[in-house]
């Protein structure tokens, strides 16, 4: 019973302890969207998705409208409306009744067919700009426009030093891809033509140390058909080094890999030495899509077959996972 009770207190003790550790909410006054050559419900539609992306993270605190209008006049509400996003200044003369919270303000403006989503953030209590952000996109697409407002939204939270997708970097990752091996083979060979095609499958498994230098551990089955009964079990451990670009990344590569060989009539090992590059398609920051080629050449050992060498290359296509 004692110990119960020592164990409650303890957990009495460390409870508010615990809360008073957790980091206080960014107090937020949004301001509708301003349309420029839109009507009124866009833009209202667009505060809402950028309001909702703002605040889904957690971290933030709204102030309501009903608490917005209290503390500032329809007269100082209108000049802030009017604020242009490169002037915070302005927000600073008039906004000054919200004491210690981020004003976010902006615009949806159409020039031509084109659409410009803006946004900018001021701390009141420091009288400085926070962070600003835009996104310029089709004026038609009313995804193309759901997007921009999100992107938005979380840049603004990444400039509020939040969590947010514009910070995030990989940390693990997965592909699976499918395609082709062509082979020849040097010295004596019994199990094994030149110029033997063979398809298979790829697992890989990223660990990025930095994002832009992942290793990889790769695993698969690779076989051919027909007159060429045989099947590589591959495993191999590299690195690469990833050119970052927002929609395409090329990438190089080296790594060593460890070979399991079953011939129709004899089995081996060997020890490869693979070259890798390729392209990653990524549309999403999480989810890609990949082009991968590459020449290897194996030494095998263990074999019934002397002096079995191997040179070849390859070039799959998959599907990337990155979290």
């Amino acid at each position: 019973m004692k110990k119960l009770l020592s164990v409650l207190l303890v957990l009495v003790w460390l409870s508010p302890a615990q809360a008073a550790d957790s980091p206080k909410p960014v107090k937020i006054a949004m301001l509708e969207l301003s349309p420029q050559g839109f009507d009124q419900d866009t833009a209202d539609t667009l505060t809402g998705v950028f309001l909702s992306e703002l605040v889904r993270g957690g971290g933030v605190s709204v102030i309501s409208k009903a608490d917005l209008a209290k503390l500032i006049s329809v007269e100082k509400m209108k000049m802030l409306l009017g604020c242009p996003e490169d002037d915070p200044n302005c927000v600073i003369e008039h906004g000054h009744a919200l004491g210690d919270a981020i004003l976010i303000w902006g615009s949806v403006g159409r020039v031509g067919d084109r659409a410009v989503v803006s946004v900018a953030a001021v701390d009141m209590n420091k009288s400085a700009s926070v962070g600003r952000a835009s996104r310029t996109v089709d004026a038609e697409d009313g995804q193309d426009l759901i997007d921009a407002a999100t992107e938005v939204a979380d840049e603004i939270r990444a400039s509020l030093g939040l969590s947010a997708e514009a910070t995030w970097s990989p940390i693990l990752g997965v592909s699976l891809r499918y395609g082709g091996f062509v082979s020849g083979y040097l010295g004596e060979s019994e199990g094994g033509e030149p110029g033997t095609y063979l398809h298979g499958l790829e697992l890989e498994f990223l660990a990025f140390i930095f994002e832009w230098l992942p290793a990889y551990l790769k695993v698969g089955l690779t076989f051919g058909d027909g007159d060429t009964d045989v099947i590589f079990v591959p495993a191999t451990i590299g690195i690469k080094y990833r050119f970052l670009r927002e929609w395409m990344t090329p990438y190089i590569g080296l790594g060593l890999g460890l070979e399991f060989l079953d011939f129709d009539d004899g089995t081996g090992n060997a020890f490869s030495l693979h070259v890798i590059g390729g392209i990653e398609i990524n549309p999403w920051k999480r989810v890609g899509f990949c082009i991968d080629g590459g020449f290897n050449f194996s030494q095998y050992f263990n074999t019934s077959t002397k002096n079995l060498s191997q040179v070849g290359g390859k070039l799959h296509v998959g599907v990337i996972y990155r979290y």
